[in-house]
């Protein structure tokens, strides 16, 4: 996956970026847990406040996953869409929700607040840093306590789970392969490159149908319908998300699973 990353990244837009990056031998992930688990996501928002402590104030720099892959030039989208912000992230949904594997960050005092909020929370609530993150922008927190100006980037910067609203757009620059129809082991990245491929044949005008049948069955997907709802809908836990409309099926959080009582005769 980083190989794929790189290489499309220099096809797409050569030198657009200087490229700074980790190799770990053995990040210690958990099993079952979305992401990795906490090391990965306590590792995340530490990389991003060493990067906030190397640049210098006012600079944007980008942090992302490896499963990226660069379409076509998108450096001028990224600034652009950072100008007068301190944070911008990559849509979840179309119409909801932040997405932490694609991100410009600028050096600021709110973003260097912000992200050390983003990592003592995670020390404190063991929850997904992704959970997190939309939990301190959408309830208003992270505006009101840091000054914090964010925004999502535009639908050119792609990720997959945004197929529930439908196939990439024309000018098709960035695709994340956040979401899988199928789970496989994360060692395993054979998945994520055949979406890689259909997506990239897709945008450069070959072979449409693959890409359509897998927005369609995005929409059926259980485990999509579930994790929306979960995370973005009536199943929500957490704050309220005070930056919502009134009724918005999203805003009041909360919600807490029953357990089920153990049977007996």
């Amino acid at each position: 996956l980083r190989d794929n990353m790189v290489s499309t990244q220099d096809m797409a837009e050569p030198g657009a970026f200087e490229l700074r990056e980790d190799f770990i031998e053995d990040l210690c992930v958990m099993n079952g847990r979305a992401g990795g688990g906490i090391p990965t996501y306590l590792y995340k928002a530490q990389k991003i406040k060493d990067a906030l402590d190397a640049t210098e104030e006012g600079e944007v720099f980008l942090f992302t996953d490896v499963d990226i892959q660069f379409i076509g030039p998108c450096r001028d989208t990224i600034l652009e869409s950072a100008a007068g912000v301190d944070l911008v992230l990559q849509m979840e949904f179309e119409d909801i929700g932040v997405n932490i594997g694609f991100v410009a960050v600028r050096n600021s005092p709110a973003s260097r607040a912000f992200w050390q909020h983003v990592h003592a929370e995670i020390v404190r609530t063991q929850a997904l840093d992704q959970r997190v993150v939309n939990n301190a922008l959408y309830s208003g927190f992270a505006e009101r306590d840091f000054g914090l100006a964010w925004a999502r980037f535009p639908a050119e910067i792609w990720a997959s789970s945004q197929a529930f609203f439908g196939a990439p757009p024309p000018n098709l620059a960035v695709h994340h392969a956040n979401f899988t129809l199928e789970r496989a082991p994360s060692a395993d990245p054979s998945l994520k490159l055949e979406q890689m491929a259909m997506v990239s044949s897709y945008a450069a005008g070959g072979e449409r149908q693959p890409l359509l049948d897998f927005v369609e069955a995005t929409l059926a997907n259980q485990s999509m319908l579930d994790y929306r709802d979960r995370h973005f809908g009536a199943r929500r836990p957490g704050p309220e998300w005070s930056t919502l409309a009134e009724g918005h099926v999203a805003r009041a959080g909360g919600f807490r699973e029953k357990k089920q009582k153990g049977g007996g005769g």
